[in-house]
């Protein structure tokens, strides 16, 4: 056992030698990045910068080059009870998966919330309560894709 082990801490004490850095090379390494740094200026943001930047919106939404508007007919050709159906149509639909995106976020901050509580009362309750959302997120998606449905029928009976 002594040989085993003798002969493992002389192999590490042989790959330590091995791989070590003396600190010279170190020091003329750091002094050879900072000689090709030496030319170049940094830029320091303070909190008095950052409180003058006006806030921008951080994402820009670029309309794609075809759009599905351009298949439908144009206005004087569609009757105007069909176009108050249309603007239903899609009013609901908008609702009902903007009501499901909603419940979707709210599922996912019980699930956050539930694994950050110690306490197991805590945690009993916040599965009831992830279940409840998580059956009203279930019916906010099947609502959803009716109304698309209903959406698209309405649209392809527009086109014909």
């Amino acid at each position: 056992m002594k040989k085993i082990i003798t002969i493992i801490f002389s192999f590490m004490l042989f790959v330590s030698f091995l791989c070590s850095q003396s600190v010279v090379e170190l020091a003329k390494k750091e002094k050879e990045r900072r000689a090709k740094l030496k030319g170049k200026r940094a830029v320091v943001v303070t909190n008095d910068d950052l409180r003058s930047l006006g806030r921008t919106a951080a994402v820009e939404i670029i309309e794609p080059a075809f759009n599905e508007d351009m298949l439908s007919l144009p206005e004087e050709e569609i009757e105007p009870e069909n176009i108050e159906e249309q603007a239903r149509l899609e009013a609901d639909w908008k609702k009902a998966s903007e009501r499901a995106s909603l419940l979707t976020l709210r599922m996912n901050e019980l699930q956050q919330r539930f694994f950050s509580f110690e306490n197991q009362y805590d945690r009993a309750e916040m599965q009831r309560e992830i279940f409840e959302t998580f059956q009203k997120l279930q019916v906010a998606n099947q609502n959803a894709e009716a109304a698309k449905t209903e959406l698209d029928k309405e649209q392809k009976k527009r086109r014909k």
